[in-house]
């Protein structure tokens, strides 16, 4: 199940749990295995058919990821090196004078 730009899709395997999503309210695509929540699904109505459908399909044994389409660590690039800056040459230590 994925959350991108304000709708909510999934992707069911198994007959089972094709039965389980339109049981939650998601409806056919066009594309093979795809469901979607229907539009008029408000933010609360879709996270609670989500966590429902999300839930039910557990009870079953089936496995379910849940995409938020928050970035993670894994989805940003790490920043281009950089290269080590030059370290600074100390300056000569003056004439230590000896004092009487």
């Amino acid at each position: 199940m994925r959350f991108r730009n304000g709708t909510v899709t999934a992707t069911a395997v198994t007959d089972r749990a094709r039965g389980v999503l339109i049981q939650h309210g998601f409806t056919s695509t066009k594309a093979t295995r795809e469901y979607t929540l229907p539009a008029e699904f408000g933010e609360s109505d879709a996270v609670g058919a989500v966590v429902c459908a999300e839930s039910h399909l557990y009870t079953l044994g089936a496995s379910v990821r849940v995409d938020l389409g928050i970035p993670t660590l894994q989805d940003i690039p790490p920043a281009p090196s950089r290269r080590p800056a030059t370290p600074a040459t100390p300056s000569p230590d003056p004439a230590h004078r000896r004092s009487r």
